[in-house]
């Protein structure tokens, strides 16, 4: 069999259109089609009236003097620090009320073109009122994204729209979570983001509307050297005639290149819905997604209506695979990985779930600096952003419908189902979405949310939820068997096991017991702590737990940096403070072979980590050294290849002296937007500049310039009361531009202060998300000679008459040397003449944009 040799030629043809829209016009990045898609977010300016349980419209035109100006993400009501005993597990009273939003929304538009209301989640009954009349209600819950199109009720000339807007979260049994007891709370109000998005009559339908709407991209096969790619749109025509519609799908690189193209053609009957099948791949130089390098491609879905581009949306394409496979358990991209993680609940202190993206970060963030690699989301959707950030940041996610324990009656199930099915369109594209809840927390596998899952998504596996006490014990008909583990239960070592929860301890005890216990058996795919965070809860002892990794207010507690020690690379080495500590016994968490202790200078011991049978698996056990610390300084030392590789100190603090505020950092800009928010902390110190842990001194919090504090001394949030030494506040930004300083101050204590600037923030999501797009125009010349052979299929045969000429590509190098066996081109790269030689080659003009 000979070789053949071929060269691939590619150069610039840069997407181009003579369409043109106002708002945007001259500002989208380089290739980025201009259409008639806005998608602008509106969470800034709302009117609010918290209604006192009434549901009526007319009681507003009484109490209109009681109108306030807030921003989205709302809560009806701020959240006390501590709601323990505010009511049942039901949830009868806490926020059930009726909260109204109105605001003046000019829009211009053409009469072609359609007007959408999108809400990514309202708790939980919506109603819309557009110019005085009922547009319609959304009543399947408050944890999936839906939307209103208004376009028959608003005023296109640029004059304003009243938009008025109830979320009722009132008890609705038909509702769920409602309808049964949860052991955590329903919060309220508008907390999610608001768009007004607007389109032409001829666009890409929302992805939650139906089985077959929106865009739904899968890899039905993938390998290190190539992928398949299949995307399946549904494009809506709302006009009164047949269209001729094409649809070109571009799946873009990282660098902004398009790597392969889909183009299919077809008339679309008047008002009418068609969905393109599509089918392509990428056959050279595939990057994959994984938890390390999570690699992510973007597919440009462009609608064109008789040749003009008339709607442009994108999604993110990671190209990954997973398998399950007997006597090697989870293997991503054919490697085999153990999943260790933690549940997550989305609120946040004093806000509720009124969450802005950068916290949904933030916390995203967080899991990735433990170590973390996947993620249970209790018990709910969550957050679009909190889903992209694990699509960014390599952490696969499990998702489940909103529930808990509870079963409700037929419309209950009914509201469930169709939210589960939206939980899925809503997220089905993205690479970090590893399975689905097909099953009731505790009670097991319920068939209805498997088939809804496996007839939405076949591509992903389901999930079981049981317990021990009071499920199935094994997955039933659902894929994977996902328990939880509290009472040290049995495990089949031939199922595939997850344990979706288990126990943990502040001393990293517990979590090390499970880690061990889960990777006994290939099989047993991996565990997540319950939960990564304390969380709120009417239940006694929901409080603040040093057990969990992470406090309420996210400061990481001693067993956080145990996972570090577990799960990262890097040297590190701990040395756990009174949270964990052990009397006449320090403890140290490290993944280095050895580990030193000094008190002082003087050398306390030097061990290896502690042996343990229930520790068998773990690859980094804790170091317990026997002695009784009572003052002075510790240091532990980490020894690898008998070397010190990094070291760590704790002071035995002294008496409180001062405070000193740090601004929390997750790798995201402050927004001037009216609506982010940062964390702040305040440490109490001694006068040596030691943490002084044992301490619950109250800290008030001022701020001066461009921010508030969110919340006040009637719900403990200012003064807040040290949690562990540290003392916490939620600060909001204004809608202005500045900086924005924060003092923080208590009774015998020096105060201390931090400060940061915010920086402008885009509302119009098509301008601040798109990113410039090279498509480059390819030949593909097959360098075989006048030999009889069958050339590359798509090649063209090598004819130096037909093909670019050099002076046209000036870093064109393309030379055979005498021995007939290697190949020069751009830049002087060499290969083979047996292999294909790949790249881009670009021309004189267009050399710098690439």
């Amino acid at each position: 069999m000979r070789f053949i040799p071929y060269l691939k030629i590619a150069y610039p043809f840069f997407i181009c259109s003579f369409f043109t829209f106002t708002l945007y016009s001259q500002e989208l990045p380089e290739g980025y089609p201009e259409t008639s898609r806005q998608k602008l977010e509106i969470n800034q300016g709302w009117q609010f009236y918290l209604e006192t349980n009434q549901g009526n419209v007319l009681e507003l035109d009484v109490n209109r003097a009681k109108w306030e100006r807030v921003n989205v993400p709302h809560t009806l009501e701020l959240v006390p620090s501590d709601v323990s005993g505010m009511d049942t597990t039901y949830q009868n009273k806490f926020h059930r009320n009726v909260g109204w939003y109105k605001k003046q929304l000019p829009i211009r538009a053409t009469n072609d073109e359609r007007i959408f209301l999108e809400f990514e989640g309202v708790h939980q009954v919506t109603n819309l009122w557009v110019n005085g009349i009922h547009v319609g209600e959304h009543a399947i819950g408050g944890y999936t994204p839906f939307h209103f199109d208004i376009s028959e009720y608003v005023k296109r000339d640029g004059s304003p729209n009243e938009i008025l807007i109830s979320a009722d979260n009132r008890l609705n049994p038909n509702i769920p979570p409602d309808g049964n007891q949860y052991d955590y709370i329903k919060f309220s109000g508008l907390y999610r983001d608001v768009f007004l998005v607007i389109t032409d009559n001829l666009y890409v339908t929302f992805p939650w509307e139906a089985q077959n709407a929106g865009v739904f991209v899968t890899t039905p096969s993938v390998t290190p050297q190539n992928a398949t790619i299949d995307i399946r749109t549904t494009v809506r025509n709302e006009s009164d005639n047949t269209q001729d519609c094409r649809l070109v799908s571009r799946i873009v690189d990282a660098d902004g290149i398009v790597v392969s193209r889909m183009e299919t053609r077809a008339n679309i009957p008047a008002n009418s819905d068609y969905t393109f099948s599509q089918i392509g791949g990428i056959t050279e130089n595939v990057k994959l997604w994984s938890a390390d390098r999570p690699y992510l491609y973007r597919v440009n879905t462009t609608v064109y209506k008789n040749n003009e581009p008339v709607d442009c949306l994108e999604n993110p394409l990671g190209i990954r695979k997973f398998e399950f496979v007997r006597g090697q358990g989870f293997l991503l991209n054919g490697k085999p990985i153990e999943l260790i993680g933690a549940n997550r609940h989305q609120a946040y202190p004093f806000v509720g779930d009124a969450v802005p993206n950068s916290l949904h970060w933030k916390d995203a963030w967080q899991f990735k600096q433990a170590g973390f690699n996947v993620v249970r989301l209790a018990h709910y959707p969550h957050d679009n952003s909190f889903i992209q950030a694990c699509d960014e940041l390599g952490i696969l996610v499990y998702e489940e419908p909103p529930s808990w324990i509870g079963i409700g009656d037929e419309r209950w199930f009914t509201n469930l189902e169709e939210a589960t099915r939206r939980m899925v369109r809503n997220h089905r594209n993205h690479p970090s979405i590893l399975m689905w809840g097909g099953s009731l927390n505790h009670r097991g596998p319920v068939p209805q949310l498997h088939y809804a899952c496996k007839q939405e998504d076949p591509t992903r596996v389901t999930a079981s939820n049981g317990s021990p006490w009071s499920g199935p014990r094994n997955s039933g008909i659902t894929d994977i068997y996902t328990p939880m583990d509290y009472q040290n239960m049995d495990l089949n070592p031939n199922e595939f096991v997850f344990l979706c929860e288990h126990g943990s301890s502040a001393d990293a005890g517990r979590n090390q017991f499970e880690v061990s216990k889960a990777r006994a058996s290939a099989n047993h795919l991996g565990v997540a702590v319950w939960t990564a965070h304390d969380y709120q809860a009417f239940k006694p002892n929901r409080g603040l737990h040093p057990r969990r990794i992470f406090s309420m207010y996210r400061e990481p507690n001693p067993v956080y940096y145990w996972y570090q020690s577990e799960l990262l690379e890097k040297p590190i080495i701990h040395i756990a403070d009174e949270r964990a500590r052990m009397e006449g016994k320090v403890l140290v968490f490290s993944n280095c072979e050895e580990v030193e202790l000094y008190k002082e200078d003087k050398l306390i011991a030097r061990q290896q980590p502690d042996h343990d049978k229930e520790k068998l698996y773990v690859d980094h056990p804790s170091f317990t050294f026997n002695y009784s610390w009572e003052e002075g300084k510790l240091t532990a030392k980490g020894i690898r290849n008998g070397q010190p590789v990094t070291e760590y100190s704790l002071t035995k603090a002294g008496k409180p002296y001062m405070l000193k505020v740090l601004i929390e950092e997750d790798n995201r800009p402050f927004y001037a937007n009216g609506s982010d928010i940062k964390m702040v902390k305040a440490y109490i110190l001694d006068k040596e500049g030691n943490h002084v842990r044992m301490d619950s001194t109250k800290v008030t919090f001022t701020i001066n310039g461009v921010g508030t504090i969110v919340g006040n001394a009637s719900i403990g949030a200012n003064p807040n009361k040290a949690y562990y030494g540290v003392a916490s506040a939620l600060v909001r930004a204004t809608d202005k531009v500045g900086k924005l300083t924060i003092k923080a101050s208590a009774k015998g204590l020096k105060s201390s202060e931090a400060s940061i600037t915010t920086i402008p923030y885009e509302n119009n999501k098509v301008l601040a998300e798109a990113k410039p797009i090279y498509e480059l125009r390819q030949a593909k010349i097959d360098l075989g000679g006048d030999q009889e052979r069958l050339l590359q299929f798509g090649w063209t045969e090598w004819n130096p008459s037909l093909n670019p000429k050099s002076e046209d590509f000036p870093n064109l190098k393309l030379g055979i040397n005498a021995e007939g066996n290697e190949l020069e081109w751009q830049n002087g790269w060499g290969l083979s003449s047996n292999l294909a030689l790949l790249g881009w080659m670009v021309p004189k003009q267009k050399e710098n944009s690439v």
